[in-house]
Order: structure tokens, then C-alpha cells, then sequence
């Protein structure tokens, strides 16, 4: 089922957790002064710092999330946000998945070919990196590293 983003503030959650201890989505709080691309996270929910907000803006077919401000697309086949090189940015489909819950969806590249994916590693303390994976087409038994949660936060969060 999809479902258009309305342009906002929003708080992305990794399904996986319980409760307020879903790890929140995005950009390490403490980054090198590069301006070189800044990978996007799972975070470790207990770290003490303000949770990252998104700023999703529509567009035609999808919308373009924004991570601390910086536009975000795929570097390396991983989810980074670009301080520079605009040709990287994308543009993302996100498709919420109802039976899966409220506000949880999948967030695919526009052109439907791979999709947000958090990594796998043994170590809950650690960030682990969003990655692009292939959705297999028409299932409805997704993983649960490949489901997000949606909070708005510059409105009501009803949808």
C-alpha cells in the first residue's frame, strides 16, 4: 500500500525494539569536519542525545529526505547524507506497510530497485549502518531490518 509523505519533521525509528527503545534513525551525533559523505545509522537508543529529525520535502513520484540538513542518497551502496555532490542525492518511495503496524513502511530508491536496509552486527552498543538491499517484489513477509517507523513532529502525527 503506498502512501505519500507530507512535507515535515519526522523522527525514523528501526521497527526493531521495544517501546521508547527503538534505535532512531540517522546521522552520527559527533561527525569528522570533512565534507565528505556522512553515513546514516540505526543508533543505539541509549546514547544519551537528542533523537535526529528528518525533514522530508514531496516530490512527483516520492520525496527527498533530508538528514541534519543534508540531502541523502546511496555512497558505496550504503545511506549517506551529501554536504556537496547533488548527482548522489535520490529521491525515495516511502510505502507504508499496515500489517506490519502504524506508521511502519518500507522507504524504496524511487525507481523501485533497492531499498533501506539496517546491517546486521552482534554488538547493540554499536551504530549499525543503513545499507541498500533488493525488496523482493509482492511480499508482505518483509524483515524486520527493512521496516521503519514514521513520527511526525512538527504537527499531529495522524497521518
Amino acid at each position: 500500500m503506498n502512501s505519500s509523505m507530507e512535507n515535515g519533521i519526522y523522527v525514523i525509528f528501526d521497527h526493531r525494539g521495544e517501546g521508547l527503545n527503538h534505535p532512531p534513525i540517522g546521522r552520527y551525533p559527533v561527525e569528522d569536519l570533512s565534507l565528505s559523505p556522512k553515513p546514516v545509522y540505526s543508533l543505539p537508543s541509549n546514547m544519551g542525545f537528542e533523537f535526529p529529525k528528518w525533514v522530508i520535502e514531496k516530490k512527483d513520484k516520492g520525496c527527498r529526505m533530508k538528514a541534519f540538513g543534508a540531502p541523502v542518497g546511496i555512497h558505496k551502496d550504503q545511506l549517506c547524507a551529501f554536504l556537496l555532490n547533488e548527482r548522489e542525492i535520490e529521491d525515495w518511495v516511502v510505502t507504508f506497510r499496515p500489517q506490519h503496524g502504524r506508521d511502519i513502511a518500507t522507504i524504496e530508491k524511487e525507481d523501485r530497485s533497492v531499498a533501506w536496509c539496517v546491517e546486521e552486527n552482534d554488538d547493540p552498543t554499536r551504530p549499525k549502518r543503513i545499507v541498500m538491499k533488493q525488496l523482493s517484489k509482492g511480499s508482505s513477509n518483509l524483515p524486520d531490518n527493512m521496516l521503519f517507523t514514521f513520527v511526525r513532529m512538527d504537527k499531529d502525527s495522524s497521518r
